[in-house]
């Protein structure tokens, strides 16, 4: 009877893992972890920290209302930053948008527009050499990243199944990029800021 308890706890675990793991998508990432180490991974999240934010949100039977929500935001390899937490009204979640901020005002920007992002995500470099602050909009709610912690996952078999399982200890980086040449530059711009610090 042990056996059969610890195997469906093992499943029930296991279904969690994949569920979360299911949103994210192979994109090579090179990184710099906040003490000089670099490295690569294929599937990751990158959690940038929690924050109160303001969201408009309808409730069954309320007429749309702003509420107070605390939000646990992770840039995912998938390409977008996903945000889930709580309010007074219960769990909710949310699409956060990544923009530029720089002398040419603020706008939306894509991962694939980004060569990388450094400064332990504050600042981002784009393909085309613009480069700014890097700014996370809640729906109209602009933040700066608070944490910069990777979590690598890696491809694993299970019976008989390829699925994503955690593959690493939070790593704290301190810049990341989609090519070793962007890492390289990366590198340079990060070793630029803490020789000005």
């Amino acid at each position: 009877m042990r056996r059969f308890y610890i195997a469906v706890l093992s499943f029930l675990l296991l279904a969690v893992s994949a569920s979360y793991a299911r949103n994210i998508l192979e994109k090579k990432m090179f990184y710099l972890s906040n003490t000089g180490k670099t490295g690569m991974a294929k599937f990751w999240v990158i959690y940038l920290g929690n924050f109160d934010c303001k969201l408009n949100r309808k409730f069954p039977g309320e007429p749309e209302q702003r509420i107070d929500a605390s939000m646990n935001l992770q840039y995912l390899s998938s390409g977008y930053i996903e945000g889930n937490g709580y309010s007074a009204k219960g769990k909710v979640d949310c699409l956060p948008t990544m923009w530029i901020s720089n002398e040419n005002g603020e706008r939306m920007i894509s991962s694939d527009s980004i060569d990388f992002v450094y400064d332990y995500g504050r600042k981002v470099q784009l393909l085309n050499g613009e480069n700014g602050a890097f700014i996370i909009n809640v729906e109209g709610d602009k933040k700066e990243s608070k944490k910069f912690l990777m979590r690598e996952y890696k491809m694993q078999m299970y019976y008989g199944e390829e699925i994503l399982k955690e593959g690493s200890e939070e790593t704290p980086l301190a810049a990341f990029a989609y090519s070793k040449e962007g890492l390289a530059r990366a590198q340079k711009a990060q070793a630029k800021l803490d020789g000005n610090q």
